[in-house]
């Protein structure tokens, strides 16, 4: 027993980039919800690498079909503290309940005041105990189903959406003439509670995203990420970023920061704190095949997949080498022209040259020795299946840092990074482990099985009902 552990530790010792391995250090997370990847994927993570984590009772925990219970959540916090060397914190959690629940909530003002001031309370009683924390500016998606939106989106959530966007086109003066008269057709259109309903929560949701912005200013936090979920390039989401940009000028970005996406950001912290507490300086290449590469604008999102890469890189405590030999190579498999859909009929796996060039490059970078991650972005919400024939007909699975391919571009960016970050501190089996619940989850599931279970439900009309358990299950789009 002695020799098996003393060869598993001299195996985690060889795999580290930096030649540390982490310490035994115990984390209290409070994710945004209890779905898979706000959760289990993030918690499991952590422990193959080494950590304790302390997670509140799931029952607490935002779910499809249920609340969260924030006044709940915080007793926990105060009985379990003292344990942590370090708190992950959802803010979404923390004062509406969970990411859902701060689309959805109907709290006052006053009550949300309540819950921020516990977390700045939180610091004062704890202050040697880092907070890294993680919130979010709420989403304009064009559509919404399955109840993660409020009621009404259901029927008016496409013309809510336009009614956004063409107001942050008017808000900087880019709106035309017939884009006018189209803002004020559509405001007769949708009824005024529910417009009035959507725009309140929003702007209760903004002044307390002020008072965390102030609460990372004063030192509350360690770090602070701020997450645009779900948002284009003409959004309400995007206009209220543009705005928060005025109260983060002074705010250093070694302790903030702000970018596309929202459940990839609690294994971001993660590895942040990794990578702080260990005194590490992690370096980064990137490879992209033949196409826009970093000029890519992904779908759900608004700017240029190398600028949210960049920043992820940034917010984890990296840095982007220009060196031949980084600690980390980013395999970012981006499309020809734009992103699409995995469960469309172009992803049934046809060769393709330019990927047939980006696998030689992976080859080729494995093989001097590099850690490398595959960040597959080719499509939305699942694999590429060419990329992931070729990984398998190379011998590529189990010979890459780590592997992502689900839901949004920054989704995957975050967790792809995080992971690479946190694959040396790993056992080989517990590393082969991670590896293969990606595999399953993203290209198994999301790019294939799914589709075929639902075109097997609307055969047989019974399309509301297993999609409603797809929603349940799955860790995509909420």
């Amino acid at each position: 027993m002695f020799h098996h552990k003393l060869i598993t530790a001299v195996t985690v010792l060889s795999l580290s980039f930096c030649g540390n391995t982490a310490f035994a250090k115990t984390i209290l997370f409070v994710p945004q919800d209890d779905r898979p990847v706000s959760f289990a994927y993030t918690v499991s993570t952590a422990e193959k690498a080494g950590y304790t984590v302390l997670t509140p009772p799931k029952a607490f925990l935002s779910g499809k079909s249920y609340q969260g219970l924030p006044e709940r959540i915080w007793t926990w916090i105060d009985q379990n503290i003292d344990q942590a060397d370090v708190a992950i914190l959802s803010t979404d959690t923390l004062i509406y309940g969970g990411l859902v629940d701060s689309r959805k909530h109907n709290e006052d003002l006053k009550t949300l005041q309540y819950r921020e001031n516990k977390i700045r309370n939180l610091h004062i009683s704890h202050p040697n105990i880092p907070l890294y924390a993680f919130g979010t500016i709420m989403r304009t998606p064009y559509a919404s189903s399955g109840g993660v939106e409020p009621y009404y989106y259901s029927d008016y959530g496409t013309d809510i959406y336009r009614i956004a966007a063409l107001q942050d086109k008017q808000d900087t003066n880019s709106i035309t003439a017939e884009e006018t008269a189209e803002l004020l057709s559509l405001k007769l259109t949708v009824p005024t509670e529910y417009l009035q309903d959507w725009f309140r929560r929003r702007t209760k949701n903004n002044l307390i995203n002020k008072q965390l912005l102030k609460d990372a200013k004063n030192g509350v936090f360690a770090y602070f990420c701020e997450g645009h979920d779900d948002n284009s390039k003409n959004s309400q989401t995007n206009m209220e970023a543009r705005y928060q940009e005025k109260d983060t000028t002074t705010l250093k970005n070694n302790i903030f920061g702000s970018f596309p996406g929202a459940d990839q950001l609690a294994l971001l912290l993660i590895a942040r704190y990794h990578v702080e507490s260990n005194k590490l300086h992690p370096t980064f290449g990137i490879l992209y095949p033949l196409g826009r590469g970093e000029d890519t604008i992904p779908s759900y999102e608004n700017q240029p997949i190398g600028k949210t890469i960049a920043e992820h890189i940034h917010a984890v405590g990296g840095s982007i080498s220009q060196k031949q030999s980084p600690d980390i190579m980013l395999a970012v498999n981006t499309p020809l022209l734009s992103t699409g859909e995995s469960g469309q009929f172009s992803n049934f796996g046809m060769m393709k040259q330019s990927t047939t060039d980006f696998i030689t490059q992976i080859k080729s970078t494995i093989d001097r020795g590099i850690s490398l991650s595959i960040v597959d972005v080719y499509f939305a919400n699942g694999s590429d299946n060419t990329l992931m024939n070729l990984i398998v007909k190379n011998n590529l699975l189990y010979k890459v840092s780590s592997y992502n391919g689900w839901n949004t571009a920054s989704n995957t960016i975050g967790y792809a990074i995080a992971q690479a970050i946190l694959a040396p501190y790993m056992t080989p089996q517990d590393h082969k482990n991670m590896l293969t619940e990606q595999y399953i989850d993203n290209w198994a599931y999301q790019a294939n099985v799914r589709k075929d279970i639902i075109r097997f439900a609307e055969s047989k009309h019974t399309k509301g009902k297993i999609l409603s358990l797809i929603h349940v299950s799955e860790p995509t789009r909420l």
